[in-house]
């Protein structure tokens, strides 16, 4: 649970605290307007859904449920993520950014675990 937390809270703090740092790798051109206020929805919505699954972990409250429900939205997010924000990548992005993906692929495979086993949280 801290790993997700610290996963979620890292990837929302970059997205709001340093956004320039977020779009090095896109190559923005005409839409960087588009892509900041993207970049600043998503933040609000990562922060706003670990708020929800931890107060669910945290008072047993439909923990079952909420743990699918995140997940859901997880899959979903980074999918269209795909769709709206990766095709915008340079053709040369920097190393990290493969970690970053790898870091998503790996936070929604704990967040599958928990939802597997939230019955025994």
């Amino acid at each position: 649970m801290v790993f997700l937390l610290v996963v979620a809270l890292t990837y929302a703090g970059k997205l709001l605290l340093l956004p320039a740092l977020a779009a090095a790798n896109f190559d923005l051109g005409a839409s960087a307007l588009s892509l900041d206020q993207y970049f600043q929805y998503r933040a609000g919505f990562v922060i706003l859904i670990s708020a929800v699954y931890l107060y669910s972990y945290l008072k047993n409250w439909h923990f079952e449920q909420v743990s699918l429900v995140v997940l859901t939205v997880s899959v979903t997010a980074l999918v269209l993520d795909y769709f709206n924000a990766y095709v915008y990548l340079s053709q040369t992005p920097s190393q990290w950014f493969a970690g970053l993906i790898t870091l998503r692929f790996l936070a929604i495979f704990c967040l599958l675990m928990n939802a597997m086993r939230a019955r025994h949280a």
